[in-house]
């Protein structure tokens, strides 16, 4: 099956700063990573890397989540924006790792699940 080409960005800001994934799904695909706007490496992917992302990609669930209480103060490690786009969607998602348990934790699985993909394309991480 062809499908249009696919467009993936992953930001993750962590303590140590910041990392972003860009993934390429068309007729060559590829993944860069960047290290605060330095490109660090770019390499093609397998089929069976492109497989895994498509099938993530088709997973994907909107995460409708409980707000928070006002007096929990929990300090969140790391946040995450996620952009997927192609020729008939696009769709952004924004999360913190503390939003990724308790009461909220399985609005979030798929999205955090396409950004565990994501991150372990990453064969250096």
């Amino acid at each position: 099956m062809k499908t249009y080409p696919i467009a993936l960005e992953l930001t993750v800001w962590e303590d140590l700063g910041l990392n972003q994934y860009e993934v390429t799904i068309d007729e060559a695909s590829k993944i860069s990573i960047k290290r605060t706007d330095d490109v660090l490496r770019t390499r093609e992917l397998t089929g069976n890397e492109v497989s895994t992302m498509i099938a993530a990609i088709e997973s994907l669930k909107v995460p409708v989540s409980e707000e928070s209480k006002g007096g929990e103060s929990i300090k969140p490690s790391s946040s995450y924006e996620l952009i997927v786009e192609s020729a008939h969607f696009s769709l952004e998602f924004n999360w913190e790792d503390v939003d990724t348990s308790g009461v909220n934790a399985k609005a979030f699985d798929s999205v955090a699940a396409l950004a565990a993909v994501v991150v372990s394309l990453d064969l250096a991480h």
